[in-house]
């Protein structure tokens, strides 16, 4: 969920994703920002969390870099982070303690970066998530092949619980079909959740043919989980999930 950030219709959309306890099994939503000098900041964004987990859906608060995209001193963050995990993972994991989190989802998305800052990221994301295991809290990561920050083979080799692919938000079948096959390639299939997107690379919705063609990739690829970016879920994709879920 975006809430505020993304200017969604909290009300509905967490209303629809409360029906849809039987599709859905975990719930990301905006919440913190990474800050300077390894800082986690509150955003005072609507709390869904007791409404998500008084239905039993798992709730992973995002922890992300917007916004603009783009922002140069996101890269300074992240490499401060990268050097001084400590005072961030020990904020994250009190919020988790005290508000009830499930785990988390860090959605760090620099410009720039280069391979040492993917060695570096993968490390930091190893120490996290064995740190939130300790308190039988998960770790999710987005990651995606536009900058040499991320490194999916690296973060696969992690603790991490899964990682969505955001590569696989690509607008056009045949560059979706090209992410998916190197995510698959990268990372093993019970640490892979694919991402996808509810609109092409105009901001137009799927058709159902669309929706068909790249779900029966999903299926026969072996997927295990998705990753919906964002809500709401138009109504067409509703029957795709279901099919995807019992297969």
């Amino acid at each position: 969920m975006g809430l505020e950030r993304t200017n969604e219709t909290i009300t509905s959309d967490l209303e629809q994703i409360l029906s849809l306890t039987q599709i859905l099994d975990s719930v990301a939503f905006e919440r913190f920002n990474l800050g300077e000098n390894s800082t986690l900041i509150v955003n005072n964004f609507t709390d869904v969390q007791y409404p998500l987990q008084s239905v039993g859906l798992k709730t992973l608060p995002m922890v992300s870099t917007c916004c603009p995209f783009g922002r140069p001193e996101v890269i300074e963050y992240a490499r401060q982070l990268i050097n001084n995990p400590q005072p961030f993972i020990d904020s994250a994991i009190q919020h988790a303690i005290d508000e009830g989190f499930d785990g988390w989802n860090i959605d760090i998305e620099p410009v720039g970066g280069n391979e040492q800052d993917s060695i570096g990221y993968a490390k930091f994301i190893d120490l996290f998530a064995t740190q939130l295991h300790q308190y039988n809290k998960s770790l999710t990561v987005c990651a995606a092949t536009w900058t040499p920050f991320w490194n999916l083979t690296l973060l696969a080799q992690t603790s991490v619980d899964k990682i969505y692919t955001m590569s696989t938000y690509a607008g056009s079948f045949q560059d979706f079909q090209t992410a998916l096959q190197f995510a698959v390639q990268s990372i093993p299939l019970d640490k892979l959740a694919v991402g996808v997107m509810t609109v092409d690379e105009n901001n137009e919705p799927f058709s159902n043919e669309e929706l068909s063609q790249r779900f029966q990739l999903i299926i026969n690829s072996n997927i295990k989980s998705l990753g919906i970016w964002s809500s709401p879920i138009p109504s067409n994709w509703i029957p795709f999930l279901k099919q995807f879920v019992s297969s």
